[in-house]
């Protein structure tokens, strides 16, 4: 099972030590996304259908709201991965040059080579976070130069600037109204045939309409709040992982345990034990 050595969540989003040996299925963020190779053998992820291979000099970067897979290759040696998840307008109101790092395209390949600058950032971040005796009180310092240098380096910035539009910027006003309800419902079971009634759409019509603006179905957007929304209880200790389950419309712990090892790679209980806010 995948081991989670370290989770850091503040304004910046979070990032995760992940040592991994299990696959997650095709997902999507309200984040962008980095993830880069620490140590052991050489994996691939998929993005939008395209395997993006991850090495030492290799990292991969998946856009706010990209569709996504991980497949993990069979092998004894275990991948210890770094992933960050990036709230878009946490770098945006760091850097006014990254207004637009919401946008699809922000990144317009997923495959970005590993420059030397990037290569100390990420190491020492690995190494901070593997120490258990490090405060981590000025990581979101590291985390901010580590997005930065790869952001400056090879993202689509210049060309998207302030005027960027998101992904979920050209909306149906109906799918406006969609997205509204979903989220308004995001930390309870969402009846996607209740949601495309909001709309006043027929199902087939709110599928297809809602993938042309969003650019994910409404069942993986519908998924990715339901892990959001999980992960901000898991920070609360008093919230039984029990409860959690039931709320999010579970009709067994065991049902919620799977579908957020399939999404985040760890169980809830280990998510919960290792996870740590930074103010």
């Amino acid at each position: 099972m995948t081991k989670a050595l370290s989770i850091l969540r503040g304004r910046f989003g979070r990032v995760a030590l992940l040592d991994m040996d299990t696959s997650l299925v095709d997902h999507a963020h309200p984040h962008f996304h980095l993830i880069f190779k620490a140590s052991g053998p050489d994996q691939n992820f998929v993005v939008e259908g395209e395997s993006v291979p991850l090495r030492n000099d290799m990292l991969v970067a998946v856009n706010s709201w990209q569709q996504h897979a991980y497949v993990h290759r069979g092998s004894e040696e275990r991948t210890l991965f770094l992933a960050l998840y990036i709230e878009p307008g946490w770098l945006a109101q760091a850097d006014r040059a990254f207004a637009g790092c919401a946008a699809s395209g922000f990144f317009q390949q997923a495959g970005i080579p590993i420059t030397n600058e990037i290569e100390r950032l990420r190491t020492d971040l690995v190494q901070r976070m593997a120490d258990p005796f490090d405060a981590h009180d000025d990581l979101p310092e590291e985390i901010l130069k580590l997005c930065l240098s790869v952001s400056h380096g090879f993202s689509a910035w210049r060309e998207r600037g302030a005027s960027a539009v998101n992904n979920n910027g050209t909306r149906d006003y109906r799918v406006s109204r969609a997205l509204r309800h979903m989220h308004d419902h995001a930390s309870e079971a969402v009846d996607l045939d209740d949601v495309a009634r909001a709309a006043g759409l027929s199902r087939p019509h709110f599928n297809h309409l809602f993938r042309h603006c969003t650019g994910v179905s409404p069942r993986l957007y519908a998924n990715a709040l339901r892990v959001e929304s999980a992960v901000s209880r898991l920070r609360l200790q008093r919230d039984e992982i029990g409860d959690i389950s039931e709320d999010l419309g579970f009709s067994a712990q065991g049902n919620f345990t799977r579908f957020f090892q399939q999404h985040t790679g760890t169980s809830p209980n280990q998510y919960r034990r290792v996870m740590a806010d930074l103010g």
